[in-house]
């Protein structure tokens, strides 16, 4: 009885006999053929030139050098029995040939597991039928060869052919991609994610490796330290819970980047976590006006200026703001400006600032978009008193009666009334014929209403 294998050697096998041998599908697990030449006929055998079959197990005749038989299954194999029988030619006082038994994960690598010959190999005596037992496959192996190497005395026969199944290992993921992994060119890496995993009726500990543009640790945060591979050792066949954290490396080029962490165990299909995610061009805002604006106006006499904005790479509208002491004095003939994809095409933004009064005032213009560093600018005005206040015009039909003033004017005239140094009072739109304004402030009042100018006294 073998428990492993003698020794091991790599074959290689053209790529057009894998093709063959999976045309014709996988056994399933357990498997036993104890019958003659199999043909086409038995779903995971493939065999080249066998002979006539013997009258008894084991029946599979391999009668010239290169003859073989391959079995192609699913799932983990267990243990591996067989018949196999020396018949001499010409007498010999064992097997002088060489038969070896292979496995293969992929049908193209094969291992030895045994070899019959007569110096470093395992002997057979003629006609004597050996039943030979092997514990020790390994758990990829889903490719089973017999194969007469070389022959130079008889045939060789093989049946009872027994393969049972092996334990599956289970892994437990949850979840089998991580998406959105992003930041701006310049400030990565990108945020972690993480994803956890477990397993049972493991034979060997599982590997992740991450690829070329990720990282991956066991640690998170200030603990992130990249590691590759990372191996979680199993214990009696079990890894238990565990968290994995990745991240998109720092110092990428702008561009999308999908590619994927494998995860491997002995006896299991390599698994693949897909990580998807993006490098963007950093977000900026423009103002082809460099300076910050100043605004120079009369009294009561709104006064404008023009910025143009701009913006690329953006993720959002550009929003403009004004705050301040003095942010009431000042508006803006827009507070957002659209997207267009993902930039903002030149715009003009008219701002317009009206003072009530002599003096200086001052606001601050912010312009913002999310992901982007805003752009600030200092608004200044400047009043200095109405100049056309000192030209009473005769026109103006006015009376001052009972604390109030009334005069002619026609409806949707601005109606302007200021103390002797030309501060704004009151001001409103007129009626059409005669406006009775009351005003509370005794003394010298400059009247306006259009063009036209009168002084009155209270």
């Amino acid at each position: 009885m073998k428990s492993s294998t003698l020794f091991k050697k790599v074959f290689s096998i053209p790529f057009f006999l894998v093709i063959s041998i999976c045309s014709w599908g996988q056994a399933t697990l357990p498997f036993t053929y104890d019958s003659g030449n199999p043909g086409i006929s038995v779903i995971g055998l493939t065999q080249s030139g066998l002979g006539s079959d013997y009258l008894s197990s084991p029946q599979m005749k391999f009668d010239t050098a290169g003859d073989y038989l391959i079995l192609n299954f699913s799932g983990v194999p267990g243990t591996l029995s067989y018949k196999i029988k020396w018949n001499q030619g010409t007498f010999a006082p064992r097997f002088p040939g060489d038969f070896t038994v292979l496995e293969s994960s992929d049908g193209v690598t094969y291992s030895i597991i045994q070899l019959y010959n007569a110096t470093n190999g395992t002997a057979l005596l003629n006609a004597v039928t050996v039943t030979d037992i092997f514990t020790s496959l390994l758990p990829t192996t889903r490719y089973l060869k017999w194969i007469y190497t070389a022959k130079s005395n008889g045939n060789i026969g093989i049946g009872a052919i027994i393969l049972t199944a092996g334990i599956n290992p289970v892994l437990n993921l949850s979840t089998n991609s991580l998406n959105g992994f992003s930041y701006i060119n310049g400030n990565g890496p990108s945020p972690e994610q993480n994803f956890t995993v477990s397993g049972n009726s493991l034979t060997g500990n599982i590997v992740f490796t991450p690829p070329t543009d990720y990282e991956i640790s066991l640690g998170t945060g200030a603990s992130f330290v990249a590691t590759n591979p990372i191996s979680l050792t199993q214990s009696n066949g079990n890894v238990f819970n565990t968290a994995i954290y990745s991240r998109l490396k720092s110092g990428l080029n702008v561009g999308t980047y999908n590619e994927n962490i494998t995860l491997s165990t002995n006896g299991a299909n390599a698994t693949l976590i897909a990580c998807n995610g993006t490098v963007t061009a950093n977000p900026t805002i423009t103002l082809t006006d460099i300076t910050d604006p100043t605004l120079n106006a009369e009294q009561g006499k709104p006064v404008t200026q023009i910025l143009n904005v701009s913006g690329v790479n953006l993720n959002a509208d550009l929003a403009l703001s004004i705050s301040g002491t003095d942010a009431g004095l000042f508006s803006l003939s827009q507070y957002s400006v659209n997207l267009s994809g993902s930039n903002v095409p030149n715009t003009p933004v008219t701002i317009t600032y009206t003072p009530l009064s002599p003096g200086a005032s001052t606001a601050t213009l912010l312009i913002s978009s999310t992901g982007a560093m805003p752009v600030t600018r200092i608004l200044t005005g400047n009043a200095s008193n109405i100049t056309d206040l000192t030209t009473p015009n005769a026109s103006l039909n006015i009376t001052v009666e009972n604390g109030s003033v009334l005069l002619t004017a026609n409806a949707g005239e601005t109606i302007g009334i200021f103390n002797s140094i030309g501060q704004l009072l009151i001001q409103k739109l007129a009626v059409d014929g005669i406006n009775t304004i009351p005003v509370s402030t005794h003394g010298v009042l400059i009247v306006k209403v259009g063009a036209k100018v009168a002084k009155v006294i209270m």
